[in-house]
């Protein structure tokens, strides 16, 4: 009976653990996200007033309250709290973005090599993704690889075993190399993102901003030969999203710190395998373009 229990309780986990949750909560409600924040003000909204012993009205503390005339018939003049424009809170969130984006690109312009940038990565806390992932998925081959295959968010199994390409997926990406004489220890893999969004959720585009100057570090540092995007995340990351993504071809990435724009092809994920016939068909076409052009250039 006891080993029944404890099994049904790492079931439980193991769901729990698929659904995103990482936080123990008690009887009472918590929004999280705002446990540290204390409560919040929209711009616009007047805050609550109430009536002081003595008859008069008050706002929330720390708010000023209206300035009363002066004897004299003039008003005083106004200070800085309510000098200050309405608009400004509004401010605030791209504010913070940008400043939290500038820090990213530094630290990644920062790091001179791929375990340096490792680092630099694993350390940055400031991505909402970085609290609620596992692991910390970094791109993993040799230097000057002939191809790097960069594949969507990690998913599950990349998240729990910080490999990427692992479990489903990377069975499914062997089985597409397989036929084409490709050993994936010769190449670069990468994840769009090192985090996993909580619950596999697709991520928002702050998150997609933040992560961006990291993964084309990576590819600056490891320069590969040429770049195989596999789903619309990397593509939508790495290439301009107003111009259409080259699909049957290979085409050009600018990709900073390199000084030449690198070869890019845009394919279907591996997971798409078992998606349809017409997916496997498309597949299976880019991957023998693939394998033509790493034999014709080497």
């Amino acid at each position: 009976m006891a080993v029944y229990l404890m099994d049904a309780a790492l079931s439980l986990l193991r769901l729990y653990g698929e659904w995103g949750v990482d936080t123990v909560v008690g009887d009472s409600p918590v929004d999280q996200r705002l446990a540290r924040l204390g409560k919040m003000r929209f711009p616009g909204e007047e805050p609550a007033m109430r009536r002081a012993p003595d008859g008069r009205l008050t706002g929330a503390p720390g708010r000023a309250a209206p300035p009363a005339p002066s004897v004299s018939g003039q008003t005083p003049p106004p200070s800085p709290e309510t000098a200050r424009p309405r608009g400004s809170a509004a401010q605030s969130g791209p504010a913070l973005l940008a400043q939290t984006l500038a820090q990213a690109r530094a630290l990644a312009a920062a790091a001179t090599t791929p375990e340096a940038l490792r680092s630099a990565v694993d350390g940055f806390s400031a991505c909402a993704l970085r609290t609620t992932a596992m692991h910390t998925l970094f791109p993993t081959g040799p230097l000057q690889a002939p191809l790097m295959i960069i594949g969507e968010a990690p998913d599950a199994d990349e998240d729990r075993s910080g490999a990427v390409f692992s479990g489903l997926c990377g069975d499914l990406l062997a089985r597409m190399l397989t036929p084409l004489g490709l050993d994936r220890q010769t190449l670069l893999l990468a994840t769009a993102l090192p985090w996993r969004p909580p619950g596999g959720r697709a991520p928002t585009e702050a998150e997609l901003k933040l992560c961006r100057p990291f993964l084309e570090r990576a590819i600056a540092l490891f320069a590969p030969q040429r770049l195989l995007l596999c789903g619309r995340l990397p593509a939508r990351m790495l290439l301009d999203a107003k111009m259409p993504l080259p699909r049957k071809s290979w085409g050009p990435a600018t990709i900073p710190g390199l000084a030449s724009p690198l070869p890019t092809l845009v394919m279907r994920h591996p997971l798409q395998l078992r998606a349809s016939a017409t997916a496997r068909k498309e597949i299976w076409q880019d991957l023998m373009l693939v394998a033509q052009t790493l034999r014709g250039s080497g």
